[in-house]
């Protein structure tokens, strides 16, 4: 499989990468939550709030006015044929997500709505399938509202959700944004699902399954999480350093089994 590059700060595209494995793959990394420290706007938190289902690029992608380059690659991705359909399929299904954004100056309903049937149509069995039905609804609905505005004009009235702080300092540093939502809006399992289609398909590479274990725990383990499961939080962090002992994590992982075990949850 052609592998995906992970820059320093999240999702750096670097020359000669040749990235193929999109969506919450994509979406893994320690390092983004500093990029969205430095870097957020209004823009990106807003969208998130508004979808949960959008991911670090994606979100980036709708805050940088780069729709157009998130589209290149996500339908790498789906062209990829060494991933299965559930990978593939939420590729197409991001894709839908940033075009359906009401805060990106680049919206497009239509465009959406093209490919949130694609994935119906082509990949009918899949989460993205399920979660791409719920947008279709929801663009109809709002093509009923009289008054139609622009992201602009939205986001002057935007305030910041204060039951939403991604940034609270409780939350583990290596946390995702998609994982630090799913905490503080008691959707774990919703992420853990999501997670869990890279550990089942054989076209993502080691280094992305090893990093899907890793937000899974840590998430599991977080204490902002209403229903945390230290016995979960311990098997995927031994799933882990059984299956992947020399990765990156293999350090930190074996730091946060120590604490589950001896301490309970860190």
């Amino acid at each position: 499989m052609r592998s995906l590059c992970l820059g320093l700060l999240g999702l750096s595209l670097l020359a000669g990468c040749s990235p193929t494995t999109p969506l919450f793959i994509a979406q893994i990394g320690t390092q983004e939550v500093v990029e969205y420290k430095t870097l957020k706007t209004n823009r990106m938190t807003a969208a998130i709030e508004e979808d949960g289902d959008l991911l670090t690029y994606s979100a980036q992608a709708i805050r940088d006015n780069k729709s157009a380059q998130a589209e290149t690659l996500y339908l790498s991705g789906y062209q990829d044929k060494k991933l299965g359909d559930q990978v593939r399929a939420i590729a197409l299904y991001q894709i839908g997500l940033i075009y359906m954004c009401r805060y990106n100056d680049d919206r497009d309903d239509n465009k959406a709505l093209n490919y949130f049937y694609q994935v119906h149509n082509e990949f009918p069995a899949t989460l993205a399938a399920q979660r791409a039905e719920a947008r279709i609804q929801m663009i109809r609905q709002r093509a009923q509202e009289p008054v139609q505005q622009n992201a602009r004009e939205l986001l002057k009235h935007w305030k910041p959700n204060e039951n939403l702080d991604l940034n609270k300092p409780s939350l583990d540093p290596d946390l995702t944004l998609l994982s630090r939502r799913a905490i503080l809006k008691d959707r774990v399992s919703e992420a853990e699902t999501l997670y869990s289609l890279a550990l089942a398909d054989s076209g993502v590479a080691a280094d992305i399954k090893a990093k899907a274990l890793y937000q899974m725990a840590l998430m599991h383990m977080a204490a902002d999480n209403p229903q945390p499961d230290r016995a979960k939080a311990i098997d995927y962090l031994r799933q882990l350093l059984a299956q992947y002992p020399q990765n990156e994590l293999a350090g930190k992982a074996a730091r946060h089994l120590d604490a589950a075990l001896n301490n309970g949850m860190p």
